[in-house]
């Protein structure tokens, strides 16, 4: 019982209010085919666990290093950290070599790689006695990586170089030669599926002109927000690959956890190199019990829970069998969008389906994502999850065709 007395509920009026919205918003949730969004979370039984438990009335908020061993205040660090274990693992990180922290969406995983490639980058600069003109990291990124690793290059005030990318969204190597300085420590953005194309940059390239052009220190991060979610788990090893750190030899990568893991609210995994936080210089904060490393003091401890439960739920099993049908209902989209006449791309092992822009009644039913290329034209996309079956997409296809007509 709470001190003060309370109303349990909102006002009739505005309940009402609030339920039609939620209403409108349920008869739409397999409208929504422009971004990644799971809309099928699965989270019903962890809601009623929360009632059940009484947790929903607790507050809990995650403070600094989830790896903390001491901590008097309330806060879910263990299952914090066996859900940075697992996927840790599934990215190819070994047992003892990494650490992690759950994010508030992508763009915050950027920051932490962002910041913490700048700080190891420093270091290095330091230990190499670079002349200061000479010792300031330039972050590379391509323009059709996610807007967010730009924004956090001028945040930081990092040079940043922008290095164009292929028609089909792949970085463009030559250019990424062409501007790698050789005498500047190099921060490289790596996009694992680009936002709009889905484009994989290509690590093997990206790393031969590293040992080509031989810049005094390089910090590789990976921009995996959607794709990190079901690489891990796709039939083709090959594929598997693309995120294995002990083979790809990454610094750091971010994912969100409200594209294919399915959390109902953004947030992030950003996980790295057990060593990269040791370059932070991080202050020592008495009353939080020491040094903290994350750029955020508190995060969600809900969080932890929800991504615990959503793994405990699904297991490895849930996971590839997920991977598995959202590519065999891309390809149908694909084919099924082709055989109707509409120019269609898709890059490897993507789940991004770019079309011809169809009519403006489409685009706005089915909250389209927008854009315009040089080589193809106008152009919008559907980004294919879990929810997606047979008769979604054939009403898909059907209300684009109709359109034109």
């Amino acid at each position: 019982m709470k001190s003060v007395s309370l109303n349990p509920l909102p006002p009739e009026e505005i309940l009402d209010e609030m339920t039609q919205c939620a209403e409108a918003l349920v008869r739409r949730q397999r409208e929504q085919l422009g971004y990644p969004f799971d809309q099928e979370v699965n989270l019903a039984g962890y809601y009623q666990w929360l009632r059940d438990t009484g947790l929903c009335e607790v507050t809990l908020i995650n403070v600094g290093d989830p790896y903390k061993t001491s901590w008097d205040m309330l806060e879910t660090d263990e299952f914090e950290r066996r859900s940075i274990d697992f996927l840790a693992k599934s990215f190819g990180f070994s047992d003892s070599n990494h650490w992690g922290v759950l994010t508030n969406g992508g763009t915050d995983g950027n920051m932490h790689g962002v910041y913490f490639g700048r700080k190891y980058l420093e270091d290095a600069a330091r230990e190499l006695n670079l002349s200061p003109k000479k010792s300031a990291p330039i972050l590379y990124v391509s323009s059709e990586a996610h807007y967010s690793v730009r924004k956090l290059g001028d945040i930081l005030q990092i040079e940043t170089r922008l290095i164009d990318a292929q028609p089909m969204g792949q970085m463009d190597i030559n250019d990424f030669r062409r501007k790698l300085d050789p005498e500047r420590p190099a921060l490289v953005a790596i996009a694992i599926g680009g936002t709009f194309k889905g484009a994989i940059d290509d690590q093997d390239a990206i790393d031969r002109v590293i040992r080509e052009v031989a810049p005094p220190a390089v910090y590789r991060h990976l921009d995996a927000a959607l794709f990190g979610g079901y690489l891990p788990w796709v039939e083709d090893e090959d594929m598997r690959n693309v995120l294995n750190q002990q083979l790809r030899h990454f610094d750091s990568l971010a994912v969100s956890g409200h594209k294919f893991l399915a959390m109902n609210e953004p947030v992030g995994i950003f996980i790295c190199r057990k060593d990269v936080p040791n370059h932070l210089h991080t202050y020592s904060v008495p009353y939080l019990n020491g040094v903290i490393p994350t750029i955020n003091c508190s995060r969600s401890g809900f969080d932890a829970l929800k991504l615990y439960w959503r793994i405990m739920t699904t297991g490895e099993n849930g996971f590839r069998a997920e991977a598995v049908h959202i590519l065999k209902m891309t390809q149908l989209l694909e084919r099924r969008l082709t055989e109707s006449g509409i120019k269609t791309w898709v890059n490897p092992y993507s789940n991004t389906v770019c079309m011809e822009r169809p009519a403006p009644v489409v685009i706005h039913k089915y909250a389209m994502a927008c854009g315009e290329c040089p080589f193809f034209g106008k152009l919008a996309h559907v980004v294919v999850m879990q929810f997606f079956n047979e008769e979604l997409i054939e009403t898909l296809v059907t209300d684009i065709l109709n359109s034109r007509n």
